[in-house]
């Protein structure tokens, strides 16, 4: 969409009706807090539901695989963000990406919900995988597509879209837990397809009135001469995984060991052929090619950060359910702290402390950090959360530990 079209389309929108900010954004708050509601929610059951015995309602495989799936499925669910913003560009549009992969994503978790065994795992994650790929990357985009060019507006509707992520992620652990414990795990994942289903219903009632013509059509559509191309390309690599495939199942070579080396090579492939591509692209203006290249440390302190962050639902997780002593009495109310709650804790104090750090930061006013200086601050701070850790460990000599030391490790590393 050019310039002048975007700012028409951004006229033909309510301006006002949500906080003084575009009632597109309200849709977009509810869509965004009920798909997080469903895939912390699930994250939060569902390395529990591998690992855990199958008269404990799991599938009772090996906890170290549990953890090693849950590492791959993250990763994958971050890089098909990439593709999923090439397709909106170039294909479908934000808006037809972010609907398939809703719909794509309530298949996945249906799919969970229902007695199918390690198909209905490994098929659920298929399709949330993609879903999420299409969906996560491209209602961002159009929350910044909201608001006029230069709109004074528009950094305080990406903090109100991102309370969405929080209050859902807050949320759904509390809940998803309770139903699993009243049932079982298939309930609980049960809430989770129900709560991606409000999301996507949310977005069928009230899309076209509130967000218009904003990301329907893709900003850079492929020429006929590029779907050829492309589409030959994407029959090239299919044609190469498959036969990848079948000559590893043919010689016993096939293993998930291999299957996380190959992600684990994409994960370092993937960013380096993207940035490189936009750097040496001819459509590339020499600004652009700057801020690139100057985002790209950045990046890679982003990528250390989320990779300690996502510790939580993983190493963090499995170990606050072996070793933590979850018993407690609080002013004679005794009771025992949900393991699962535990991923709660980030996205609660996320908006406990957004507001305060935001106050801090106009209180310093021109002594306020840089945002390279505010990055390594955060990546201090996660690893910190894990030095606490280790030194607890230490202490408690391998006997289970105080449940309150994984809680301070999970808000320091917010």
């Amino acid at each position: 969409m050019s310039e002048l079209s975007h700012e028409k389309a951004v006229q033909e929108i309510p301006q006002k009706g949500f906080f003084g900010h575009p009632r597109g954004l309200g849709v977009l708050y509810t869509v965004e807090f009920w798909e997080r509601f469903s895939y912390y929610g699930m994250r939060a059951l569902l390395i529990y539901y591998i690992y855990y015995n199958v008269s404990q309602g799991g599938l009772g495989l090996e906890k170290t695989f549990a953890q090693s799936l849950i590492a791959v499925y993250g990763s994958l669910i971050f890089m098909t963000s990439i593709l999923g913003g090439w397709v909106a560009d170039r294909i479908l549009g934000t808006r037809r990406s972010m609907f398939y992969g809703a719909v794509l994503i309530i298949i996945g978790h249906i799919c969970l919900s229902l007695p199918f065994g390690l198909t209905g795992l490994l098929s659920s994650m298929f399709f949330i995988i993609v879903g999420s790929g299409l969906m996560k990357p491209n209602i961002s985009n159009i929350v910044g597509r909201l608001y006029p060019k230069d709109d004074s507006r528009v950094d305080s509707g990406f903090v109100i879209f991102y309370m969405a992520v929080n209050m859902g992620a807050f949320v759904s652990p509390l809940v998803l837990d309770h139903f699993r414990n009243v049932g079982n795990f298939h309930g609980g994942f049960l809430i989770a397809a129900i709560g991606m289903g409000l999301s996507l219903l949310f977005y069928l009632l009230f899309h076209k009135r509130n967000l218009g013509r904003i990301g329907v059509a893709p900003p850079n559509p492929l020429s006929p001469a590029e779907k050829k191309k492309y589409g030959m390309i994407f029959g090239l690599i299919t044609a190469v995984i498959v036969l990848v495939v079948a000559i590893a199942s043919m010689t016993g070579t096939l293993s998930f060991n291999l299957v996380s080396l190959i992600v684990l090579v994409l994960g370092f492939a993937l960013p380096f052929v993207y940035f490189t591509i936009m750097i040496v692209s001819k459509d590339t203006t020499d600004v652009e090619r700057s801020r690139v290249i100057a985002f790209i440390p950045l990046f890679i302190v982003g990528v250390i950060f989320w990779s300690i962050q996502e510790q939580g639902a993983n190493v963090l997780a499995v170990y606050a359910d072996e070793k933590a002593d979850l018993a407690f009495n609080l002013f004679g109310w005794e009771s025992v702290f949900p393991v699962t709650w535990f991923q709660s804790i980030n996205p609660f104090f996320i908006v406990v402390f957004a507001p305060v750090i935001s106050w801090l930061w106009r209180r310093l006013g021109r002594f306020e950090p840089s945002l390279p200086i505010k990055f390594a601050i955060g990546l201090f701070l996660a690893g910190s959360s894990f030095i606490l850790m280790m030194g607890v460990i230490y202490a408690y000599n391998d006997a289970n530990i105080w449940f309150v030391w994984i809680i301070l490790s999970y808000i320091i590393c917010v």
